[in-house]
């Protein structure tokens, strides 16, 4: 397992090196001040998450965003499992010795903006102050079904009243429906960098809009 996770670290190192042969830039380019930084994942993530985490963390704080300026966020796609959610974050502060915090969808919540159906879209208060957004774990789009991506936000770390309403729109309208929520919450608080990777660990690092875009075009839904 140890030699797996080394493995699994060096594939994100070098997919956030390959950050600087995008039009954007590298890591250095996007973060260019200490900024508070969220770090938003799933409970239920597999076991690259540490090694994940481990090499991002250490990314960040070489190009100026120090420990004591990230946190990660732990979400979860269901309602349910608050007790998986904070016992992953109690974990992540263990062995990454950062700041974590486990998702509550009765937490207090802001309002960056709205879900297509013009219902507020109410996100974890957490992120509220957050200068930069990051979501890291598995994506994967094919056959008319997105995993992960841009669910990480919607309804990863939802408050229950746009987990109720995410629901609905998913019930009247599919995963089309679902996914079209999942994108607006992007759009209304954008994701800096997007840390993903698929079912046999092939990692990608990209500006979150297009991660979560090409995910959609992939999944049959543009």
């Amino acid at each position: 397992m140890r030699n797996a996770s080394g493995e699994f670290a060096a594939a994100v190192r070098a997919a956030l090196d390959g950050l600087a042969t995008s039009g954007e830039g590298g890591l250095a380019a996007r973060f260019t001040a200490p900024l508070v930084t969220a770090i938003v994942v799933d409970a239920s993530e597999g076991p690259w998450l540490v090694p994940a985490l481990a090499a991002l963390t250490d990314a960040l704080a070489h190009v100026g965003v120090p420990r004591g300026r990230q946190f990660v966020l732990v979400g979860r796609d269901s309602a349910y499992g608050s007790g998986e959610a904070r016992a992953r974050a109690a974990a992540l502060r263990r062995e990454l010795l950062v700041a974590a915090v486990a998702h509550e969808p009765g937490d207090p919540a802001f309002t960056p903006g709205r879900l297509p159906d013009g219902t507020p879209l109410e996100l974890d208060d957490e992120l509220r102050e957050a200068e930069a957004v990051l979501c890291v774990g598995r994506a994967f789009g094919a056959g008319g079904r997105v995993q992960g991506g841009p669910y990480l936000l919607a309804p990863g770390v939802a408050s229950q009243a746009t987990r109720r309403a995410f629901a609905a729109l998913r019930a009247r309208g599919g995963e089309r429906a679902a996914l079209a929520a999942a994108l607006a919450a992007e759009a209304a608080l954008p994701v800096d960098l997007a840390l993903c990777w698929n079912e046999v660990g092939r990692v990608s690092a990209a500006r979150g809009r297009d991660a979560f875009h090409a995910l959609a075009k992939a999944a049959g839904f543009a």
